[in-house]
């Protein structure tokens, strides 16, 4: 891959060294690299408005999970890597994380689903690209060990036109999502920020770019839409890095892919899964039995 930056420098070691000794780069360079832009490259990006609001959530649940008659599930593969944010220094880069997020759902009235999920995430180390267990604190210089990161305790949402409500609520308050929809370049894009649920802390959020093909979208028999996916988490240390009343939190930047089955996970990751965690490749039904004091 080639970055803006290295671009520039590669091209004026080229322009330096054409000129030390005294000859141009061949045309047939300048062919091959200009064959990779399209015809026209012209950007083409609309934002998308969507007069009925139980149109826009069916095409947001269809992203994000899949828009089923009565239950259903959503599996989603990244990577994502953390930084320290201290407050009075820059950010230092810690790890990198290799995870799944399971998510299943029940439609339990009209344009309405019950949403449970759990999530794993394996830290891996950023010298070696490897699984790890221990790593030294780039902030305090600790060897500190490194847990795989499970979240087992969402606390369930029911999802509809109006917005979120937790299922361990009253009911009587929705979060309603900030999301925008762009049509840019033979894509659907979903942007979308969604608050921390109760008891979180209240520095967590998360803002996700969404993509799939836009002929995809359109094709209103595909329920669950293959979706690609980058965003941004915030949220406060973790205990196990004993940061103590140090100032400051976390920031993690992933990349996803909404995939089929466990079986389409890399072998390396679903070999450790099925040794240490083989219980959390499947859907956790039994979430659904916690009582919902509200009407759905």
């Amino acid at each position: 891959m080639i970055n803006r930056r290295s671009f520039v420098g590669s091209a004026a070691a080229i322009s330096a060294g054409g000129a030390l000794l005294g000859r141009t780069v061949p045309a047939a360079a300048k062919t091959a690299s200009s064959a990779h832009w399209p015809a026209n490259p012209k950007m083409d990006s609309q934002f998308v408005e969507f007069d009925d609001p139980i149109e826009e959530f069916k095409a947001h649940f269809r992203i994000e999970r899949d828009l089923v008659d009565y239950e259903g599930t959503a599996l989603t593969w990244f990577y994502w890597m953390v930084y320290i944010v201290p407050g009075d220094r820059p950010p230092l880069p810690m790890l990198r994380y290799e995870g799944l997020e399971y998510s299943y759902f029940r439609k339990v009235a009209d344009h309405t689903y019950r949403i449970h999920a759990h999530n794993i995430s394996v830290p891996m180390s950023l010298e070696t690209n490897d699984y790890m267990e221990s790593m030294v604190n780039p902030l305090t210089g600790e060897t500190i060990t490194t847990p795989t990161n499970l979240l087992l305790n969402d606390p369930g949402t029911v999802h509809s036109p109006k917005g979120f409500r937790n299922v361990s609520s009253d009911g009587s308050r929705y979060t309603v999502p900030y999301r925008q929809f762009r049509h840019e370049n033979g894509k659907m894009k979903l942007d979308s920020i969604r608050s921390a649920p109760p008891d979180w802390p209240l520095n967590h959020m998360e803002s996700s770019i969404q993509e799939v093909d836009y002929d995809e979208f359109i094709d209103e028999s595909i329920t669950s839409l293959s979706t690609k996916s980058t965003g941004v988490y915030v949220f406060p240390y973790s205990k196990w890095m004993n940061m103590g009343d140090r100032p400051g939190h976390l920031l993690g930047y992933w990349d996803a892919y909404k995939i089929p089955s466990v079986q389409h996970f890399p072998d390396k990751f679903l070999a450790k899964l099925e040794r240490e965690h083989p219980e959390l490749l499947e859907p956790r039904w039994d979430d659904f039995n916690r009582p919902v004091s509200f009407e759905y």
